[in-house]
């Protein structure tokens, strides 16, 4: 599986030191020797650090390897960019190209994954109809697994037992919210925002870290839409509704048997800029 070319080589040892699952070896003198090829989970690491090319992994050809610029972003910029970053809802009735929405997913891939193990895919939905639909199964789920239940004191108490206080105090506008929206038929919208494009992400049902790869990948994104003078803002309804009510909403959407929804998000262009930085709560912050 790797092969390292010892005409190149140094033996600087940087492969050995940025191997994740000590697959290399460091001999007496100095020669890097693959040891444990059955460890190895493919991660790239130690063909992308070697500085004179010697490394050649099988599974990963090195023309598919992107020289990186030597650049680095100030702090200050990137300070901006992340505490400038909102959830938009309000979009223009305006389509995102192609190949934005292609960048995006490019990002996401790149995103950290336990393991290295790579097994997130991405459904890009932009058919009004089908994005109309989704809705209104998403919102039926949401009322009538609980949602319709918080209105009285009893619900209240016993979702307080599963809940507890804080989940529940979050919980209870939106009973109202779809209330006071179903009795006025004004429902269309109220999940995808009318956003153009809906990306969502699913994952291994049985990998225990596919939410956090789910979720590490939408926050790539998010961040790269940002930076595109674009809007985006995690479908939560959606992801909460698919926990809910798998079969309905995984079948509809054609998602694998051995997958699951962690992670979804709207994408557009924003119909309005923000020019303020929105203060956060202060939080407990512990130093051991």
């Amino acid at each position: 599986m790797i092969v390292i070319d010892s005409t190149k080589c140094t033996k600087c040892g940087l492969c050995f030191e940025v191997c994740p699952n000590y697959v290399l070896a460091l001999s007496e003198g100095q020669d890097i020797q693959v040891r444990y090829p059955e460890q190895c989970c493919i991660c790239g690491h130690c063909v992308a650090i070697c500085p004179e090319n010697a490394l050649i992994h099988e599974k990963m050809p090195a023309e598919k390897f992107e020289d990186l610029p030597v650049t680095k972003i100030p702090p200050e910029n990137m300070r901006s960019l992340l505490l400038s970053r909102r959830s938009i809802r309000a979009f223009k009735e305006k389509s995102v190209p192609k190949e934005f929405i292609e960048q995006l997913i490019e990002v996401g891939i790149h995103a950290g994954t336990s393991s290295n193990g790579q097994t997130e895919n991405f459904v890009v939905i932009q058919d009004r109809k089908l994005l109309s639909e989704l809705e209104k199964m998403v919102i039926e789920v949401l009322w009538n697994k609980g949602m319709k239940y918080l209105g009285s004191e009893i619900g209240q108490k016993l979702a307080k037992t599963k809940l507890g206080d804080e989940m529940l105090r979050q919980a209870i506008p939106y009973h109202h919210i779809i209330k006071n929206r179903r009795q006025n038929n004004q429902l269309a919208g109220m999940v995808f925002r009318n956003a153009p494009v809906v990306m969502v992400i699913h994952g291994l049902r049985t990998n225990f870290m596919a939410h956090a790869n789910c979720s590490i990948a939408v926050r790539n994104m998010e961040i790269m839409a940002k930076t595109m003078g674009l809007g985006t803002c995690w479908a939560g309804f959606l992801s909460v509704a698919a926990h809910l009510a798998k079969k309905k909403i995984e079948t509809y959407l054609e998602i694998p048997d051995d997958h699951s929804i962690y992670g979804a998000m709207m994408v557009g262009y924003p119909k309005f800029e923000y020019r303020k930085i929105i203060p956060r709560r202060e939080r407990e912050v512990r130093w051991i």
